[in-house]
């Protein structure tokens, strides 16, 4: 017969260990390339693009269909993370692409308010130009915020903050924190992701 407090000691250990399975399973962690239900309900549109943008590694990740299919380096902001409007900050969380702006539009081409400058156009030997102001170039992606309270709303949205994916003229400095809020890119890179989202439902989640 085992003894009164080692069947003690067994019983509170197996209660232990079903508790630390039950809290597991609550809070289930969703593979690379899924959108979690709490986010997305039913999940994404089977011809959906999600994109993982890891702050600390300053990395982009493009998925489909659970697949790693490419690989960037970005910048992300100088000031790090977080969403109020006004702090020159990347906005964690999940974001959906909400509009693809300059399609047609040649490399280096300038914007302005999401809008192509005439004339405007920056040569390669001007995308790694630390003296000159920082441009929106050659596409611009969108992002609105898809989680209330972290990245969507009253003083926090990144759709009204005006964050985009965009190409840079300081491409030297990709692989490090350099914008003001938004996600960087090099104009080549910018142009291949514009490609391979415009027209399919494409999710973005930036990892603090």
């Amino acid at each position: 017969m085992m003894a009164p407090r080692h069947a003690y000691l067994r019983s509170f250990l197996i209660a232990l260990l079903a508790a630390a399975m039950t809290a597991g399973a609550a809070t289930p962690v969703s593979a690379p390339g899924r959108i979690p239900e709490s986010v997305l309900p039913g999940g994404a549109e089977p011809d959906a693009v999600v994109i993982e943008v890891s702050v600390p590694r300053q990395e982009m990740l493009v998925f489909r269909d659970g697949q790693l299919i490419l690989r960037y380096k970005i910048s992300t902001a100088t000031a790090g993370v977080g969403a109020r409007e006004n702090s020159g900050r990347t906005p964690p969380g999940w974001h959906r692409v909400s509009e693809w702006i300059g399609g047609d539009a040649v490399p280096g081409q300038v914007f302005v308010s999401r809008e192509p400058i005439a004339g405007s156009v920056l040569g390669k030997d001007k995308w790694r130009d630390d003296r000159a102001e920082d441009f929106v170039l050659t596409r611009v992606m969108w992002l609105d915020g898809m989680e209330p309270g972290v990245n969507r709303g009253r003083g926090i949205d990144s759709h009204d903050r005006f964050i985009y994916i965009h190409g840079t003229n300081q491409e030297h400095l990709l692989g490090r924190p350099a914008s003001h809020g938004c996600i960087r890119m090099s104009n080549r890179d910018v142009m291949e992701l514009y490609y391979h989202t415009f027209g399919h439902p494409t999710y973005v989640n930036i990892v603090e």
